[in-house]
């Protein structure tokens, strides 16, 4: 455990002006945090690299009422619960999608399924969900293909799923 005091850890970090001294300080710690959270290293790159986006546009907004540390891991874990709830949605919604294919009569296929609830979203939720779950791409990757931000393409897929998976329960 580190010894040393609050005052003593505060005048030796790196300050919100030097941005890329905070990102070098902290990466390493908050990555470690968001991976034993989210217990999958791609899955906490994404993470970590959406907490310090966060920190970077939040920092007008930062009070220190502790260590730059502490708010960097507080920004950390409420991102990482978020994602994993997010995945445990996707999860359910994708697993609704196959018991239904599979309880379908012959007549109506996966594909077709898919087809008519891809064919109720808007198109801009649609290339995002297809381009994310059929071709595997980041969201990352989604915002350099489709030229939106990071943010647009993780909502339009949130969208997305729960217009699908309402779709899917109101059948």
């Amino acid at each position: 455990m580190n010894s040393r005091s609050l005052a003593e850890e505060t005048a030796c970090e790196p300050t919100l002006d030097d941005f890329d001294a905070v990102y070098e300080a902290y990466y390493q710690d908050v990555y470690r945090t968001v991976r034993g959270m989210v217990l999958d290293e791609a899955m906490a790159e994404d993470v970590t690299q959406n907490v310090f986006l966060k920190a970077y546009k939040g920092r007008s907004r930062y009070r220190p009422t502790g260590s730059l540390g502490g708010w960097l891991h507080r920004i950390g874990v409420n991102e990482a619960i978020s994602t994993l709830r997010w995945h445990a949605l996707q999860e359910r919604v994708w697993a609704t999608l196959q018991m239904r294919a599979t309880r379908s009569s012959a007549d109506s296929t996966i594909q077709d399924l898919l087809t008519q609830l891809l064919d109720q979203l808007n198109p801009g939720a649609r290339a995002a969900v297809i381009l994310h779950f059929l071709h595997g791409y980041r969201y990352r990757e989604i915002a350099e293909i489709l030229a939106i931000p990071e943010g647009t393409v993780a909502t339009r897929i949130a969208n997305g799923l729960r217009k699908m998976k309402l779709m899917l329960d109101n059948e």
